[in-house]
């Protein structure tokens, strides 16, 4: 897997949006708004709740993979896109992969324990 620079945004555009902005190729405004709705739908106050964002990533035909014991630099991939959800300590972020290429703002992933990934199904 390889690194590029991506931070499409001159807001304060966190992990979530970001990730959603380039997996589905949609606006800033887009993902932020279908975020805030879902996560009021759902009775949360946040769209950076774990189960906001999983359904978010169910909702556009993604599946949830659950990770053996693993970090980042680590994974192998078959091609595709996905979703890392990954962490170290009390730090979680959340990034695309797709084609081989990860997409992020910086590279500080590489070492963090992945704890899922959102797979696009074809």
């Amino acid at each position: 897997m390889k690194f590029q620079m991506y931070n499409p945004v001159k807001q304060n555009c966190d992990c979530v949006i970001r990730t959603f902005m380039k997996l589905l190729d949609k606006t800033y405004v887009s993902v932020k708004e279908d975020l805030l709705d879902l996560a009021s739908n759902l009775g949360y106050d946040s769209y950076q709740e774990t189960e906001v964002f999983e359904k978010y990533f169910e909702k556009h035909g993604f599946t949830k993979i659950e990770e053996d014991p693993i970090i980042v630099n680590d994974l192998s991939f078959d091609g595709g896109s996905y979703g890392i959800l990954c962490h170290k300590d009390d730090d979680y972020h959340l990034f695309p992969v797709i084609d081989h290429t990860a997409y992020d703002k910086n590279d500080r992933f590489w070492t963090m324990n992945v704890v899922s990934l959102y797979r696009l199904e074809k």
